[in-house]
């Protein structure tokens, strides 16, 4: 009896499709008959689905495999400049942008010192930024199908504004997200700084194995992300996080500190000058001097350094009791120092009899950037590769 040809439901077709760029992105090099074993594809499903992605510039052949006997397979490789999405870290210093293909290889990263004005002139920065930086690599703009910006800040999708974003002026009054999407040209999504932080150490930083660990961003403020159970928790508005509003440090009850919060009131970088100056130190210190003196045995830094770990100490145990996390990352300019990890470490283990792990985060200073990348390569996969896309390109 003649065998019936296979047929596949546009459903089971897209599952396929699925399988084997996630495999070609997994693996790089790949054979089909390696694409088979891992999907369980059949042969003839497997042929016209590696066809349709070479087809399609999804994937390239690149070159035949050796030291076998008898015929060689046909390697294949995923075609980076298919896809493309951007990444965005905004901070009150710098701005730094970075460009990735899906399969996470960054192919064009630069930093620059942010536009002091603010608002409308950090919009054309960032604009201007990422044109020089793919022109110099020689990225097409057509190939960067999505961008992920981290802002301190909340953003507020119904008007594109970023609110509470004190380290740059002048976002809380322009459509940031749709003027910035037009300037781009892309799909662009914006994100909470230390979420992208949190995100980036559990990619490609400290917490790649562990699936409960909050990150501290510690610097002018004072934030947190956390990842329970293998999931970056977000919450009804997504601010969950907002460590600078417990009530530890500054007068919970003094309306006064309803704009930073009580805590970030007397741990962030502004408050460590203030009381630097008032211990005797100079006046306008900024973190860097003042664990400069602290190396140089200045009494003034001891204090303000103890003063500042004894409260985030207090955060951690507090967040410790709720969350039980198996591991805390410490990140931002304050909170990477060793000797803030080093002093918030002791003062954890006289008020709280609950053991975390305290370590400074490994990506340092690209840790958000790199967050934001990862979270444009999710979106950007799910978007082209998910049952999402077989919606769209099925509807009428």
């Amino acid at each position: 009896m003649k065998k019936k040809p296979e047929t596949t439901t546009p459903v089971a077709r897209q599952l396929s499709v699925q399988a084997v760029i996630s495999a070609a992105l997994e693996h790089g090099s790949i054979t089909r008959t390696r694409l088979a074993e891992i999907t369980g594809l059949s042969k003839q499903t497997m042929s016209e689905v590696v066809r349709d992605l070479v087809r399609d510039g999804w994937l390239r052949e690149g070159g035949q495999e050796t030291g076998s006997v008898g015929r060689r397979a046909t390697i294949y490789e995923f075609q980076e400049s298919a896809c493309y999405v951007m990444g965005v870290d905004l901070g009150g210093l710098n701005v730094r942008a970075a460009v990735a293909a899906l399969n996470g290889n960054v192919v064009a990263e630069d930093v620059e010192e942010t536009d002091r004005r603010g608002g409308i002139y950090v919009i054309d920065q960032i604009a201007a930024l990422v044109s020089r930086m793919c022109a110099r690599f020689g990225i097409a703009r057509r190939g960067v199908r999505m961008g992920v910006i981290a802002v301190s800040g909340v953003h507020q999708q119904s008007t594109g504004a970023i609110l509470a974003a004190s380290n740059i002026s002048g976002m809380a009054e322009i459509d940031f997200t749709g003027l910035l999407a037009e300037r781009l040209g892309l799909p662009l999504f914006v994100e909470n700084a230390v979420d992208m932080a949190t995100r980036g150490e559990r990619w490609r930083g400290g917490a790649q194995s562990v699936d409960n660990f909050v990150f501290f961003g510690h610097g002018a403020g004072i934030g947190m992300g956390a990842v329970i159970d293998g999931k970056l928790l977000k919450g009804r508005r997504g601010a969950i996080g907002e460590i600078a509003f417990l009530p530890i440090g500054a007068n919970a009850f003094d309306s006064r500190n309803f704009g930073v919060g009580p805590l970030e009131a007397e741990v962030g970088a502004a408050a460590m000058a203030r009381k630097f100056e008032g211990y005797g130190g100079q006046a306008g210190a900024s973190a860097r001097d003042i664990f400069d003196a602290l190396e140089q045995g200045r009494e003034a830094a001891e204090i303000v350094v103890d003063e500042t770990a004894r409260l985030v100490a207090l955060a951690v145990a507090s967040v410790a009791a709720i969350l039980d996390p198996e591991l805390v990352i410490m990140g931002g300019q304050i909170g990477v120092h060793p000797a803030m990890i080093e002093r918030v470490t002791r003062f954890l283990q006289r008020c709280s009899p609950i053991p975390v792990r305290i370590e400074a985060a490994s990506l340092g200073p690209r840790a958000q950037l790199i967050g934001a990348l990862g979270a444009g390569i999710e979106l950007a996969y799910s978007q082209l590769f998910g049952m999402s896309a077989l919606s769209s390109r099925s509807a009428p």
